[in-house]
């Protein structure tokens, strides 16, 4: 499946959040404000769907950037990696 980042800057806390939490259900976290998502295309489309909905255009901001494997595999971590080296392992079920 494709992987995907998403990073995101929210001005209002409730909104971050909320789009935070949304996208825990999608992916996994790997900074404050950065996600990585390993899901079809489709499930992205819900998601990024789903994310616009909570924004306000005027004030927010996301960006989405597609990983290709050559990129994945160059990925490079410096300093606390607990929890992020096996990204997209987990099962996501999205309803």
């Amino acid at each position: 499946m494709p992987r995907y980042a998403i990073a995101y800057d929210i001005a209002d806390n409730s909104r971050r959040r909320k789009v935070a939490n949304l996208l825990d259900s999608f992916g996994d976290r790997v900074q404050n404000s950065v996600f990585e998502l390993v899901v079809t295309r489709s499930m992205l489309t819900q998601c990024l769907r789903r994310v616009k909905e909570l924004l306000n255009l005027k004030e927010d901001k996301v960006v989405v950037y597609f990983l290709c494997r050559t990129c994945e595999s160059k990925r490079v971590y410096i300093g606390s990696v607990d929890g992020i080296t096996d990204i997209g392992d987990e099962h996501v079920f999205v309803v």
